[in-house]
């Protein structure tokens, strides 16, 4: 098997694939194998390459790539269907409200990447309802979650041991194989954003608080945020699908939406961006993930306040090259919520950063201050503190990944191991093509 577990799970595909597999599925109804009492259909095999090659942006496999696809697909299906009985055996099964979670998470991301237009329009050209389109999805998902309670019931974890020289070994076997650590810069920044304004501020706090107090009233959130919310999110009533909190870039979001219960709506919390009214509409207990909509209200300048920030930048800026420190500065006057004590930001990828702000830094040396630089919702100075070109990643900037990747190599010979053992107690016949 390559690759971890999951890999051996059946995926779940766009929905232009699936409905071709659905036609292909009506030509060929050719039985390839027999497990237990269950049959695997040629349509099967295709539709899991279809989706392989889907996820890899192929559209076309020469002869012999597409043969060897095809065997290992059949295999993983097979040991697949091994699993799914010895679920039966050990009567283990997969509540259906469960199930249905998980089926309407999986519709509503191929609506939110489609668009609810296209998706509608997608369903009706290919002949789909959306309760037919869901019972796919069930029967898929059902398998996969049998899948995963049997291997969590019967594959022991504890039988993994990794000392420290067999992660370093593995790293040293490894490591050519791995990317280079992208190129880094540590900054630190000033930023004067549209906030400092007191008009500013004050204005789209009072906006917030209106749309605020009409939610918590009982107006509808989705339709309010339609209405008024200044985010890219509100032709979609807001939503912004599930998330980590963990992973928004700002902690006082991050810890607003960690603390709402499902259905709860937030007070107006303040960001770099403007205020936000967030609401939590479901929650994966699996993962943490949360689904949240929000209400955005951007501070908005007009050209009156918009000069009087760029003064201030400009004085904050002409301080520093007069000596002033630019940590004290930044304590003192940067509005910046992602930056530490003296505006410190960290290490960051360059690659991640926006294009301008790449090219300003090319010509920029540690220790280098940057001029007053304009951005959507203020203006921002930047000191190079130090960079890095990219390299190898070393043995402990990687230990938990390597640790990870070890016990998933690990994990798939203890997977193997255990569906030889299924093997030899259901039937298993293949027929040739």
């Amino acid at each position: 098997m390559k690759g971890p577990i999951v890999a051996s799970l059946i995926l779940l595909a766009a929905l232009s694939l699936v409905t071709a597999t659905m036609a292909e599925r009506e030509l060929i109804d050719q039985v390839v194998a027999v497990v237990d009492d269950e049959a695997i259909f040629e349509s099967d095999i295709i539709m899991v390459m279809n989706q392989l090659m889907f996820q890899q942006g192929r559209t076309a496999l020469p002869d012999g790539e597409r043969e060897d696809l095809h065997d290992e697909v059949l295999q993983n299906l097979i040991n697949d269907k091994l699993i799914i009985a010895q679920a039966k055996r050990l009567q283990i099964e997969i509540p259906f409200s469960t199930v249905e979670e998980r089926v309407n998470q999986a519709i509503e991301e191929n609506r939110r990447t489609m668009g609810s237009e296209a998706f509608e329009r997608q369903l009706e050209r290919e002949g789909f309802t959306l309760e037919s389109l869901k019972q796919l999805y069930r029967d898929q998902i059902r398998n996969r979650m049998l899948v995963e309670e049997v291997l969590r019931s019967e594959v022991d974890r504890g039988e993994i041991e990794i000392s420290d020289d067999e992660l370093r070994q593995f790293y040293e076997e490894k490591k050519a194989n791995f990317p280079n650590r992208p190129a880094v810069v540590h900054l630190k920044t000033i930023f004067v954003g549209f906030d400092s304004s007191d008009k500013v501020r004050s204005n789209a706090k009072a906006r917030i608080d209106e749309v605020y107090n009409r939610a918590i009233a009982g107006e509808s959130f989705a339709e309010l945020a339609k209405s008024y919310s200044e985010d890219p999110s509100a032709p979609l009533g807001g939503d912004l699908g599930f998330v980590n909190p963990a992973d928004l870039a700002e902690p006082t979001l991050a810890e607003t939406v960690a603390g709402l219960g499902i259905g709860e709506i937030s007070e107006p919390v303040k960001s770099a961006l403007g205020y936000h009214v967030i609401q939590v509409t479901e929650r994966n207990p699996d993962n943490g993930e949360v689904r949240i909509r929000h209400i955005l209200i951007r501070m908005t300048a007009g050209d009156d306040e918009i000069a009087e920030l760029y003064g201030d930048a400009k004085r904050i800026y002409g301080e520093i090259l007069a000596g002033a420190s630019f940590e004290a500065m930044a304590d003192q006057n940067s509005t910046d919520p992602n930056a530490g004590p003296g505006g410190d930001l960290g290490w960051l990828k360059v690659e991640d950063l926006p294009e301008f702000f790449q090219d300003v830094l090319a010509g920029m040396a540690p220790g280098d201050v940057s001029q007053v630089l304009r951005e959507s919702s203020g203006f921002r100075i930047v000191k190079l503190v130090e960079r890095e070109a990219p390299r190898p990643f070393e043995f402990n900037e990687i230990r938990n990944e390597l640790r990870q990747m070890y016990e998933q190599e690990k994990m798939g010979d203890i997977y193997q191991s255990y569906v030889a053992k299924l093997r030899g107690r259901f039937h298993v016949a293949t027929f040739g093509q």
